[in-house]
């Protein structure tokens, strides 16, 4: 694997990474979509001539009853928006056609104090194994 990411040229990981944040940004706080509240990137390929780009994204446990359809419909009304912010934002040839794959249902973490599930260090204090 390592020769496969030695062989990627640093531009296109500095673009992938750069679109990764943007897209994960615009996410967070540009789309007004209330479908696509809660919904979360979680990766971003880049194809090699930089003309398309999948984003993997998760949805919240809220939505996972729905599944994922709606959402996509939602995200594929949402991506010219998207890529114009990125043709703002960014300094690029061109903006990548973005294609949206579902990866799953983003649970909140089982280990925060808030979710009362013991955390590795509150067992092994407790007498669990270390």
């Amino acid at each position: 694997m390592s020769s496969e990411v030695e062989s990627i040229p640093a531009r296109h990981l500095r673009v992938q990474s750069t679109l990764f944040q943007e897209v994960s940004r615009l996410f967070r706080g540009e789309l007004s979509d209330p479908l696509l509240e809660g919904v979360a990137v979680t990766s971003l390929e880049l194809t090699p001539d930089g003309r398309n780009a999948r984003i993997g994204f998760t949805l919240p446990p809220e939505l996972a009853h729905a599944g994922p359809a709606p959402v996509e419909a939602a995200l594929t009304r949402a991506s010219g928006f998207i890529r114009a912010q990125l043709a703002l934002g960014l300094d690029l040839k061109r903006v990548p056609h973005l294609r949206f794959i579902y990866v799953g249902v983003a649970f909140p973490e089982l280990s925060s104090p808030e979710s009362g599930v013991p955390t590795w260090d509150e067992e092994s204090e407790e007498g669990g194994e270390s």
